[in-house]
């Protein structure tokens, strides 16, 4: 692809993405009466979902600090962790979660790891999340998820398709590699079959799962709106497949529709489900703005403007 082409896609996705938040603010503003509840959240909601994202974020920064050990690069907590808060508010402003190259920049240049090794890193301790999902939400949508409408069969076919598909390329790999020529490219096998590397990730990845259904039931709590944790649990499922489908920079508008569709099938107004998903991400902005922002001073501009200072005195 030219650089040409990709500046075409790219300035399409974020004039799509535009489109969308312009169209859901005229849609807020049309119903206003129904979103004047914002108005009245307690501030106790607001910091229990802003915690929610603080540990949130520490699971997700050390499925990617435990694995550099085996490399001997130890990264510090504003690294480990501040990387995470920065490629996320980069993914939030970039196409297909282009700020997660932010991270693997800053390891391969910072830390002087090979970007194939990077790649193949990220790459293994992504999996076991993949996998985790793949056959928590196979199973719970086989046993416990009634079929409300037909966007659940897809769901269940989704996440099969998601654990076999991720089982064949975990165990399949050395022949994938082969198959493709894909060896200088990335070996999975370094860190995936790395036991303590597995059960690391495995674990943060069981966390971050267990946090997003209360950061689904706090959304709708904030607005007055009691659901249960088995419906929280399910809404939440339907919207990390959803995050698989990421093109659009943050999933602006496609991540509020999608949770107030779904929210519809339990018996949600669609206004109130939106709410919800809008709070949501109102107080995901509100803890990644500074805190990205202050990371990437440290991370990034902090060193490269003390260099200068000498220069110029």
């Amino acid at each position: 692809m030219t650089s040409r082409q990709k500046i075409i896609i790219h300035t399409f996705l974020i004039s799509l993405s535009v489109a969308l938040l312009i169209g859901l603010g005229l849609y807020v503003h049309k119903n206003q009466e129904t979103f004047e509840k914002i108005k009245h959240i307690h501030i106790g909601i607001i910091l229990m979902l802003i915690s929610m994202h603080i540990i949130n974020y520490c699971f997700l920064g050390l499925t990617h600090r435990y694995p550099l050990k085996k490399d001997n690069v130890f990264l510090k907590f504003n690294e480990w962790y501040g990387l995470c808060t920065v490629a996320d508010l980069y993914n939030l402003l970039l196409p297909a979660s282009g700020g997660t190259a932010i991270r693997f920049m800053y390891i391969n240049k910072k830390k002087h790891i090979p970007m194939s090794v990077v790649l193949s890193m990220s790459l293994s301790v992504f999996l076991p999340g993949v996998l985790l999902l793949g056959v928590t939400g196979s199973l719970y949508t086989q046993f416990f998820m009634g079929p409300l409408s037909p966007v659940f069969n897809i769901l269940k076919i989704f996440f099969i398709g998601l654990t076999v598909g991720t089982s064949i390329f975990i165990f399949g790999s050395r022949f994938l590699v082969k198959l493709f020529k894909l060896k200088k490219s990335f070996d999975i096998k370094k860190y995936f079959f790395d036991r303590k590397i597995f059960l690391n990730s495995l674990l943060c990845y069981v966390g971050m799962f267990l946090i997003h259904p209360v950061k689904v039931y706090l959304s709708f709590k904030a607005i007055g709106v009691d659901i249960p944790l088995s419906q929280s649990y399910e809404i939440s499922l339907i919207l990390l497949a959803s995050a698989f489908f990421q093109v659009l920079p943050g999933n602006v508008g496609v991540k509020e529709l999608v949770t107030a569709y779904i929210s519809q099938q339990y018996g949600i107004q669609f206004e109130t489900a939106l709410l919800a998903s809008l709070v949501d991400r109102a107080i995901l902005l509100l803890f990644l703005f500074p805190f990205g922002a202050y990371f990437y001073w440290r991370l990034f501009l902090d060193a490269s403007l003390l260099k200068r200072i000498p220069e110029s005195t």
